[in-house]
């Protein structure tokens, strides 16, 4: 093991070796100090002895039978060598703050893994141990993922998740943030192996499958929002990823929610909304169970998805419909025969006109078709673009209504595109 009480305090053997200049001297004064029993047991107060060969780790050990709690620390240390120096700290303030609790909420237990499980002699213990009124639940924090270490991580993960489940615990795990990787233009979570195999259902996931259930669009949910799926979902699941962040004093977690897609590598997801960040203090917050969530942010996100995916369907065309455009049939080169002057008969009746005698209609093309052939004004924005291009947009609308053309591509501000239905 390798933390003790000496001189009255507590004692880490790992973190106060890195912090001196020469190894060797300071083991050879923490040893004869362990030999005149200056270090004792914290969990059962037994006197410790130092073990400082050249083929174990450096730790403290029983000279006597060890105790549980010890033996316990001992598996739990090992089990969480691979991690960054930024893994204990984060422990540590999440452990205080979740003892805070604790003492107002009298449904509530919280202590570390290795401590609470140690009589049962466990194969692997979590960071955290939460119990309340309706469940148990197992909190590890994870740093230091990496694309070499991920693959052996994974299998970790696995045998840990499986081995919580069959105790009963609902495990839980915080991904040090520095491993999110989102790009909401395209809708897409990259992640790792690890970090797909971690990704839990808590209740406001629940809530968003009810929502997306809700939801009845005549388009695919992926299609809607451009992102490059590798199966269509027939059913929403939902779940969640909490990324952590911390200084030495504080933390904050960023909340993700997502539908698996690709669950091959490369793996990837489809991201609901923009990650968010709350505090420890709110995404601590235990009741039934830990909150991990801001109800607020969530029911607002929820609403704003709703509404942009119905959006979405109603102005969506297909891809391949767009790839049926030919670009030639964008290039308006050769003039309409016989163009009518736009003083003389008004703009919907050049458009009629001009509908009969193309397949398909650019916005933008027909705006400088109707200045430089038919005489509209020429007057332009800032832009250099001509500002009839306003009155076109609205006038193609209308039509649009009648059946003759259909919009098939926005381009943002830029342009346009009608495919002419009716000759």
């Amino acid at each position: 093991m390798l933390e003790a009480i000496y001189e009255g305090e507590r004692f880490d053997l790992h973190n106060h070796l890195r912090r001196q200049d020469s190894i060797k001297l300071e083991v050879e004064r923490l040893k004869k100090a362990a030999d005149k029993g200056a270090f004792t047991c914290p969990y059962c107060n037994g006197i410790l002895k130092l073990k400082a060969g050249d083929i174990y780790e450096k730790h403290f050990f029983h000279p006597s039978n060890s105790c549980s709690i010890s033996e316990a620390s001992e598996t739990y240390q090992k089990q969480i060598k691979r991690e960054s120096k930024k893994h204990s700290v984060m422990k540590e303030i999440i452990y205080d703050e979740l003892k805070t609790q604790e003492k107002i909420n009298g449904n509530l237990h919280v202590e570390y893994g290795y401590i609470e499980k140690a009589e049962e002699k466990w194969k692997y213990y979590p960071d955290i141990i939460i119990e309340n009124s309706k469940t148990e639940l197992a909190i590890t924090i994870l740093t230091d993922v990496t694309a070499t270490k991920d693959s052996r991580l994974v299998q970790q993960i696995k045998k840990r998740n499986d081995y919580f489940k069959t105790k009963n615990l609902k495990p839980i795990w915080f991904v040090e943030e520095t491993e999110q990787s989102v790009d909401m233009d395209r809708r897409v979570i990259h992640l790792w192996e690890a970090e797909l195999d971690i990704a839990v259902k808590m209740e406001e996931d629940l809530k968003w499958e009810e929502t997306l259930d809700s939801l009845k669009t005549e388009n695919n949910l992926f299609d809607l929002f451009n992102y490059h799926h590798q199966n269509a979902p027939r059913k929403y699941e939902v779940f969640s990823l909490y990324y952590v962040k911390s200084t030495e004093t504080n933390i904050t977690f960023t909340v993700q929610r997502f539908l698996k897609d690709q669950t091959s590598h490369p793996y990837r997801a489809f991201a609901l909304k923009e990650a968010y960040e709350i505090k420890m203090a709110t995404a601590l917050l235990t009741e039934d169970t830990v909150q991990l969530s801001d109800p607020l942010i969530e029911n607002q996100q929820r609403e704003s998805f709703l509404l942009e995916a119905l959006k979405r369907d109603k102005e969506y065309i297909p891809a391949a419909l767009e790839a049926s455009i030919n670009s030639d049939d964008l290039q308006f080169s050769q003039p309409i025969s016989n163009p009518k002057k736009y003083d003389e008969v008004g703009l919907i009746e050049i458009l009629n006109d001009y509908i009969e005698e193309v397949k398909v209609i650019s916005a933008s093309e027909l705006s400088k078709y109707l200045v430089k052939e038919c005489g509209a004004p020429s007057q332009t924005y800032l832009t250099g673009k001509y500002q009839i291009y306003t009155d076109v947009c609205i006038a193609l609308n209308g039509i649009e209504t009648s059946g003759k053309i259909k919009l098939i591509r926005k381009e943002f501000v830029d342009d346009r595109i009608y495919e002419v239905i009716v000759k």
